[in-house]
């Protein structure tokens, strides 16, 4: 379980980075780019907080239950 929540926290950083790329380099600013920026961040931010949690969380309950 926590390799798949490791590759889950890696694909979303992936997607959110590549999409805060293409909208950096293809979309002009507007609406429609500060939405997808905003949106390809929240990417970025929840796949730090899945691996973070696959790291600490993960291992701090293991330790807690043996």
């Amino acid at each position: 379980m926590k390799e798949a929540i490791k590759i889950i926290g890696f694909s979303l950083i992936i997607i959110g980075t590549v999409g805060l790329l293409v909208t950096e380099f293809s979309l002009e600013s507007g609406c429609t780019a500060s939405l997808l920026t905003k949106v390809f961040a929240s990417f970025d931010g929840v796949g730090l907080a899945t691996l973070a949690y696959a790291h600490w969380g993960i291992r701090s309950r293991q330790l807690g239950n043996g």
